[in-house]
């Protein structure tokens, strides 16, 4: 039998997927403190680089604890290849841009950021990051485990996507210049997620 063809209870693949949420949320907690030192590191900057120190730890933090835990659960079934961290890197990559952007078009806009002036938008780079989580989970779930992760992957992307849609409005009246950089990211976001959907399902039909 091989590795990946391993038995194991149908459960399991259940408390894999739930432990690694919990992972992704913890972690955003542990992610907190780490970051916030580098608010002070410059405080003249403008760009909040802490914002990308702290999704940059969620996002390695809560893929390596899916792995550990993966393990623990599995046992070597579980495998990663490095081609299975580029499709969840590029998701972490573009949820640190959307941040940074958003922040510096709420910067420029109304001075300074507030959940009030960017509504839903504001946990669109966490959500992405989400995704990412989910879709390193269908690349590295063995035989019969892929159900759970795809689940969390076509949810994260609805998610996004409700968030992406919330801004269309905005695009009546046209989009000023210094916007297009936040408006890219959010297109990219839509497109990335509905990537990540086709993957997951190529990958559970596969097997």
């Amino acid at each position: 039998m091989a590795l990946n063809e391993r038995s194991f209870s149908s459960t399991a693949p259940w408390l894999w997927a739930g432990l690694s949420l919990v992972a992704w949320f913890v972690s955003l907690f542990v992610a907190v403190p780490l970051a916030a030192p580098v608010v002070g590191a410059n405080p003249t900057e403008t760009v909040r680089w802490d914002l990308a120190v702290l999704l940059g730890i969620n996002g390695l933090l809560s893929m390596a604890a899916a792995f550990v835990i993966g393990r623990r659960i599995f046992g070597r079934g579980l495998t990663a290849r490095t081609v299975d961290f580029v499709l969840p890197l590029i998701g972490l990559a573009l949820a640190i841009a959307v941040e940074l952007t958003l922040h510096e078009w709420a910067r420029v806009h109304f001075g300074y950021y507030d959940w009030d002036f960017v509504g839903w938008t504001a946990g669109l780079s966490f959500m992405v990051v989400l995704c990412s989580l989910a879709t390193f989970g269908v690349l590295v779930a063995p035989c019969g485990a892929v159900a759970p992760p795809l689940m969390g992957v076509g949810l994260a992307a609805m998610l996004v996507c409700l968030i992406v849609v919330s801004n269309v409005p905005g695009l009546r009246d046209g989009i000023d210049p210094e916007s297009w950089p936040l408006a890219v990211g959010v297109g990219l976001s839509a497109i990335y997620v509905i990537g990540c959907v086709v993957v997951g399902v190529r990958k559970a039909t596969a097997r």
